[in-house]
């Protein structure tokens, strides 16, 4: 082959690299900005939205207190006065039976591991995802850095969050009911 159509070749694959190279840079820059504004917008968001009315949870009910459309900033505890303290859990795991562990005022740890109280098995769960324990006035919930979160009404929490009857915790595909 001519040294010329080397050369073309040559040049026509380092233009397709670089392109390459610059859409793949172009799509991980998107990604990381917009983690970086939904992170700016929760922290900036919560103090703006908790003087708002509560969201209305996916199901259709208010959100509980504790927990406010921005992701888990507490909020004024007016649930609390009315509602009824929660007396157990239902654990609904994905390919099993629901489970119900009762709620008798000591700590419950959730995960795979095996020294987790209420033991999950599943593959989005971490060994030590999240803790359960009575502060002396609530139930509340505690993410331990699990890999894919904890979440209180389909909102991921980043704090210790109190719980009430009525409540559902995300952990993994896990789903925990919680009831009087």
């Amino acid at each position: 082959m001519p040294q010329v159509v080397l050369t073309l070749l040559q040049g026509v694959f380092l233009l397709f690299f670089y392109l390459f190279v610059w859409r793949a840079m172009r799509a991980i820059l998107r990604d990381v900005n917009q983690a970086t504004r939904q992170q700016a917008r929760q922290a900036t968001g919560g103090a703006q939205q908790s003087s708002a009315r509560p969201a209305a949870a996916p199901s259709g009910r208010r959100a509980p207190a504790g927990q406010t459309a921005s992701g888990g900033q507490p909020a004024p505890r007016g649930r609390q006065a009315s509602g009824t303290p929660p007396r157990e859990l239902v654990v609904h795991r994905p390919d099993a039976a629901p489970a119900v562990v009762p709620l008798n005022g000591r700590e419950l740890t959730f995960g795979r591991g095996e020294h987790a109280t209420v033991r999950i098995v599943d593959s989005y769960a971490s060994d030590r995802h999240a803790r359960l324990a009575h502060d002396g006035q609530a139930w509340v919930l505690q993410d331990l850095g699990s890999t894919n979160g904890t979440f209180v009404n389909r909102q991921k929490i980043a704090q210790p969050t109190p719980i009430y009857a009525g409540d559902q915790l995300g952990i993994g595909r896990t789903v925990v009911e919680v009831r009087k």
